[in-house]
């Protein structure tokens, strides 16, 4: 199978996307973009997407007929072994950023430490574990992920050539009905013996659901290869379109009314565990995008994303260093108007970092050239993020007249510009009653006019819940405690916060 410039864009793409998703979950912020990055399309996101290709690019290039079994075993192998280097590299210069920000920027140390346990309360453990795949800070796991998948790639191809594929296939998809059976009695008891008295920070992604999409690539990969599929039928096109139109209405509010919505949805399209529903929308749109690659093979073409599709490896690594590197300043200034602007830009310097490897591998004077880009790059950015860092302070929330122990408190920070009747975008996270009589520290909050909410989720719907005259059956508290005969406006709750302070809310 020759190159498809058109993969090479898309999984620029899926490259571009999760960088700036990621880029917006470890700030703490929100963006309207997230409407074009977060799966617009249905059930399914990048990452996904992503795993897929690597695996269909991996059975194609990997199962040529020039390759002999052992060689395609020692090139998988190396391959394995290059991108774990680049893991390995990766985990070495976040853990040395996390302690220069607790040394220069300690107020930034809760968003690190959020995305990276333990590095401070067991750093040898963390690093040893991380570096043996086990312990996955934030934004690792697809790494880890592949270098497994390449391990196994050989035994995959190997029986693709035995005529074995029906098996391969087969037990792909026991092994990810029973995904979440396995990953807990087996792998789960192993890791906590072998790590004793360590809490781990396992991956967000289940490997035993997520090798699906990497077994199925490679098979579809293998029989691209070798000439051994015939895909493309009318009627298929014609129910893929049926299934792809009706989960995209539904993941976009169609059938509300029939209390079909994305939280229904998402209970059939788990992400970590890769539920059906997730697996069916990726397969359609698979076949989908298959149909108009074959029919116009450029018209997925993009140059610009081609560029960084074709050095994933390093534009994903740079990615993970960068969301680290940038987090305190995002997180900052994530309340700032010019915030989704700041993202597209960190976002874009996953072509200066194809540019600045390409660079690298010329002559000396060149290598000269990318210290100085890169020195200076690591400069604005701590300037950056030291200067952002002046204008954030903590804040204190504490509630009195709690008269239930054991329900959970949900506590909700709220803009100025946020809508009292919505999810609060500043903050939300639930404690114990124990813990917010105590007082709960938000250690970086940017000064502005905020509105604090806490209530206490007897019903566990994560919502207030209101009786039929509309007066609310939970128990709630307000900033600014005001006197309260209907629904709350912003300018009854809200404060200024130029400083540390603390909020104390009377539940009622």
């Amino acid at each position: 199978m020759k190159r498809i410039a058109a993969l090479d864009s898309i999984r620029g793409l899926l490259l571009l996307l999760m960088t700036i998703n990621h880029l917006i979950w470890i700030s703490g912020g929100y963006s309207a973009i997230q409407l074009v990055t977060l799966q617009p399309f249905g059930q399914f996101g990048a990452a996904e997407c992503f795993v897929f290709i690597s695996g269909l690019l991996a059975g194609a290039i990997y199962s040529r007929d020039t390759l002999t079994n052992a060689q395609l075993t020692n090139k998988a192998f190396k391959r394995a072994f290059s991108i774990y280097r680049y893991h390995i590299g990766c985990l070495v210069i976040v853990f040395i950023w996390i302690f220069i920000v607790s040394q220069l920027l300690p107020s930034a140390l809760p968003i690190l430490e959020n995305s990276a346990h333990n590095v401070f309360q067991s750093p040898i453990n963390t690093l040893i574990a991380s570096a043996a795949l086990v312990n996955q800070p934030s934004y690792f796991d697809i790494l880890p992920l592949y270098i497994v998948f390449m391990l196994l790639l050989p035994l995959l191809i190997i029986a693709y050539r035995k005529g074995l594929g029906w098996l391969v296939i087969s037990i792909s998809i026991v092994v990810w009905m029973f995904s979440s059976t396995i990953n807990t009695t087996v792998l789960q008891p192993l890791i906590e013996f072998v790590f004793a008295n360590f809490t781990l920070q396992l991956g967000y992604f289940n490997v035993f659901a997520w090798q699906l999409l990497f077994v199925s690539g490679s098979a579809l990969g293998y029989m691209l290869q070798n000439k051994t599929l015939r895909w493309h039928h009318p009627l298929l096109t014609v129910i893929a379109v049926i299934i792809a139109a009706v989960i995209f209405a539904a993941h976009h509010g169609a059938f509300v009314s029939y209390d079909i919505n994305r939280w229904v949805l998402y209970s059939y399209a788990d992400k970590p565990e890769l539920g059906w529903l997730r697996a069916l929308n990726i397969a359609v749109w698979v076949y989908l995008i298959a149909i108009i690659i074959q029919r116009y093979p450029n018209a997925l073409h993009i140059t610009a994303l081609s560029y960084i599709g074709r050095h994933s490896l390093r534009v994903f690594t740079w990615q993970i260093i960068v969301v680290y590197l940038s987090a305190p300043l995002l997180h900052n200034l994530r309340l700032a108007p010019y915030f989704t602007a700041l993202i597209i830009i960190v976002s874009a310097t996953l072509w200066l970092s194809v540019w600045l490897t390409e660079k690298w591998q010329t002559d000396a004077a060149s290598k000269r050239i990318v210290v100085g880009y890169l020195g200076a790059a690591c400069a604005v950015v701590m300037v950056g993020n030291v200067v952002s860092a002046q204008g954030v302070s903590p804040l204190m929330i504490k509630a009195t007249d709690i008269t239930d122990s054991k329900t959970p408190f949900f506590v909700m920070v709220y803009d100025e510009q946020d809508d009292l009747r919505q999810r609060a975008t500043v903050y939300v996270k639930s404690f114990t009653p124990q813990q917010l009589t105590q007082g709960i520290t938000i250690d970086a909050l940017p000064s502005g006019n905020y509105a604090v909410f806490a209530f206490q989720d007897n019903d566990n719907n994560y919502y207030l819940t209101l009786g039929k005259d509309g007066m609310p059956i939970e128990r709630f508290g307000y900033s600014n405690n005001p006197l309260l005969t209907s629904a709350p406006q912003m300018k009854d709750v809200m404060f200024a916060h130029n400083g540390s302070q603390t909020q104390t809310i009377k539940i009622r």
